[in-house]
């Protein structure tokens, strides 16, 4: 797996159909500051993913459309389900 193309939400890229078609060069290669908000957060953490985060799921990215590509139902269930 590239890590280059692990999407800063969890998506890895190299198996977006937009990204084979080369339609797409990737989450970090693609977009710039301001364009995402999950990319934007990782990146000013140094993590590699958003799930990499302590504080993942947050209320951010639970409520705020296009912030990941998880599953919503998924997002609720981990953050009803992890021990604090």
């Amino acid at each position: 797996m590239d890590q280059k193309l692990l999407g800063k939400c969890g998506f890895y890229c190299g198996c977006c159909p937009t990204y084979r078609k080369g339609g797409c060069k990737g989450c970090v290669d693609a977009h710039q500051t301001g364009d995402c908000y999950t990319r934007d957060c990782v990146m000013e953490q140094a993590l590699a993913c958003c799930g990499a985060c302590e504080r993942f799921p947050c209320d951010t990215i639970m409520t705020r459309p296009h912030s990941t590509v998880l599953d919503p139902a998924w997002l609720r269930w981990k953050k009803e389900s992890d021990v604090n």
